[in-house]
């Protein structure tokens, strides 16, 4: 294991931080992989009393006071996709995945993100290792234990390369300044730093952790899980993918029984279309 920087040991100590405060909102992914459901806004009631706002001024207060008609039109709305209802309800997650993570999760654009900078920061100097199960296809490690020798020996290097030339470019921006050739730093961010950070982030893997805080309407999170959660999602996403449906259904156990009932029944529907039509 190579030596972290001072961010990144103070990251690793802030989740550990945070699982303990928080251990049914928290999950720990890979060797530094981490995802917080920190916030939610609204819950079922605020989806039914949406739905109903043309209809009725009787209001539930929460899911506790769901009657079987309550559940019943919960369901109904979301397997005929009646949208809007299912946008009333947000959620706050934070995560650290790597950045080949980030490129598909990304892609969900209904949503809003806020991802670490490295042109402010040096980067989180840990990088995505696969375990076992990560690399193994059918039983077949696809990588063995001497290649992933050779990926740890890789990813210190890059780090350590970078921390050098950080500390180099550090040193000759503040002998210019010494010797007058640079105006003295002012307050803010120093620009020739700043340029230096922006340059050789230029030579980190896809594989080097970021750290991103999203935020979701029930509905485009309903789409994430039905495309990252499948089988033939990649690894790495639905592991993230899983533990956030975890979290998830954990603070809304109804809402999430009732997505999941949708998802099994449309799956079910296409999967006897396709063989209907290849009979």
């Amino acid at each position: 294991m190579h030596e972290i920087n001072k961010a990144t040991a103070e990251l690793r100590e802030e989740m550990a931080q945070r699982s303990a405060l928080n251990p049914g909102g928290t999950r720990r992914i890979g060797n530094f992989g981490f995802i917080e459901l920190e916030e939610t806004w609204g819950d079922e009631a605020t989806i039914i009393n949406t739905a109903r706002i043309s209809t009725t001024n009787q209001r539930l207060a929460n899911g506790h006071e769901f009657t079987d008609r309550d559940r019943a039109l919960l369901y109904q709305l979301l397997r005929d996709q009646h949208g809007t209802p299912f946008e009333t309800v947000y959620f706050r997650f934070r995560f650290i995945a790597p950045i080949f993570v980030l490129r598909q999760w990304v892609k969900h654009r209904v949503s809003s993100w806020n991802e670490f900078s490295m042109r402010y920061r040096k980067p989180i100097s840990v990088a995505y290792v696969p375990d076992v199960s990560a690399r193994t296809v059918d039983g077949f490690a696809v990588l063995d234990e001497a290649a992933m020798d050779e990926y740890e020996a890789l990813m210190a290097q890059l780090f350590a390369w970078y921390e050098k030339q950080y500390s180099a470019a550090c040193s000759r921006i503040d002998g210019a300044r010494e010797r007058g050739e640079l105006a003295p730093k002012e307050g803010g961010r120093d620009p020739y730093r700043g340029r230096a950070r922006e340059l050789l982030r230029n030579v980190m893997p896809v594989a080097t952790y970021s750290d991103v805080y999203w935020t979701v309407n029930f509905r485009s999170l309903m789409n994430f899980f039905k495309l990252r959660r499948k089988q033939d999602a990649q690894y790495e996403i639905r592991e993230y993918a899983d533990a956030a449906f975890a979290l998830f259904a954990a603070r809304l156990p109804l809402l999430a029984e009732t997505m999941q009932r949708v998802l099994d029944e449309s799956a079910a529907g296409a999967a006897l279309q396709e063989s209907s039509g290849h009979a």
